[in-house]
């Protein structure tokens, strides 16, 4: 199931006519919304676009994603049934005997949206990944196709996501990356920059209170959990790191995500949480088992959790009193970009608290030398 949900095939295996393009206003990941966008105007697909779950957000935050999209937007509610009427008579009116696709990211309401125009009862839910394939539902002269939520015509290998289309040589592909990933990082600084003095700030004050700083993730989020956590050790940080990774011995854990779903490694990680300190939580989709659940328990804990995430409305961003959202994947699967903005994220918090600290590069090498004990000789037990 978790390769299963990365794969990204072109919406056209669908044979659309037209589009419905919904976007979450909760968390709307622009650029993912532009790329749906131009991947029905280059097919020619006739198309409009709905803001869902306008019920969380202020009534007018659309007319921001409207001029962000250069286009239209109906804000809708699936849960409040606002404007629905609405949306109903405009699909009348705009499509005639159609293959519809609902495209959009992951929970931003596709299948709920079928689901009510339907009458169906197909399974939702607020972890990513719920909907795996397409699904196709009558309904009145038009046929209505579900789609899965990183579903994107862009023609490139699974698992990378940087669109080499244009380049001839390994020079260009390679130039191509390190452009992607600096557009990754400044999309990224707008909307993670408030999160993360925030966050400096509330673990500045809980370490005074002589609190510590538990951070976690799985496969590509581990590598940066254990980073934020080695990078604080070396200045004086009172943080621990547990994952999943097993990438010492094997890389099973990174490519499959050994123990996502294990809650016992939630539980376990939560023996060393007490009142006040503070859980920070990394995981690209916001939707991995062991990794929310540890905040949820946290919660109970009154330790104060915080989520480094792209997708806030997840199980992860309902449990997280302090998110930090990073914006570095616009039009793939991969989490390859995702990793370097959220490198950058832990890097920021942790050198900033250095510096707010006034560590000096002599105190840091201080916490880096070895301290060595007597142990020992090898063959006495």
């Amino acid at each position: 199931m978790r390769v299963t949900k990365k794969i990204s095939a072109p919406f056209l295996q669908a044979r659309p006519s037209g589009a419905i393009v919904i976007a979450n206003l909760v968390d709307p990941q622009i650029n993912t919304i532009k790329a749906f966008i131009d991947a029905c105007q280059e097919k020619g697909l006739k198309y409009f676009v709905v803001g869902n779950k306008n019920d969380r957000v202020r009534n007018n935050s659309y007319l921001k994603i409207e001029k962000e999209l250069k286009d239209n937007v109906l804000p809708i509610s699936l849960k409040t049934r606002k404007n629905l009427l609405k949306l109903k008579r405009k699909i009348d009116d705009f499509f005639n005997k159609d293959r519809v696709i609902v495209l959009g990211v992951f929970n931003a309401g596709k299948t709920s949206l079928i689901n009510y125009l339907c009458g169906t009862a197909y399974k939702v839910g607020d972890l990513p990944g719920t909907t795996l394939e397409f699904t196709k539902t009558s309904y009145k002269d038009l046929i209505l196709i579900d789609s899965v939520g990183q579903l994107i015509d862009i023609n490139k290998p699974m698992m990378v996501s940087i669109d080499f289309e244009g380049c001839k040589t390994i020079e260009d592909k390679i130039k191509r990356v390190f452009d992607e990933e600096q557009k990754g990082l400044a999309e990224t600084y707008h909307t993670s920059e408030e999160g993360i003095i925030k966050v400096i700030k509330m673990i500045d004050r809980q370490i005074k209170k002589g609190k510590k700083i538990i951070v976690t993730g799985a496969g590509a989020s581990a590598l940066v959990a254990k980073e934020m956590a080695g990078q604080g050790l070396e200045t004086g940080l009172p943080i621990l790191a547990f994952t999943n990774d097993l990438a010492e011995a094997q890389p099973v854990s990174f490519a499959k995500g050994t123990a996502e779903e294990e809650a016992g490694l939630s539980r376990y990680i939560n023996f060393v949480v007490n009142k006040g300190d503070v859980v920070i939580s990394v995981s690209a989709s916001g939707g991995t088992g062991f990794v929310y659940e540890t905040l949820r328990q946290a919660r109970k804990k009154k330790a104060i959790t915080v989520a480094i995430t792209e997708n806030i409305d997840t199980p992860l961003g309902k449990q997280a009193e302090y998110i930090i959202k990073s914006n570095s994947k616009p039009e793939g699967p991969s989490s390859s970009k995702i990793q370097t903005a959220h490198l950058v994220i832990v890097h920021a918090i942790n050198l900033v608290l250095a510096d707010e600290k006034g560590i000096t590069a002599d105190d840091s090498v201080k916490f880096m030398l070895p301290e060595k004990v007597e142990t020992k000789k090898m063959g006495i037990k």
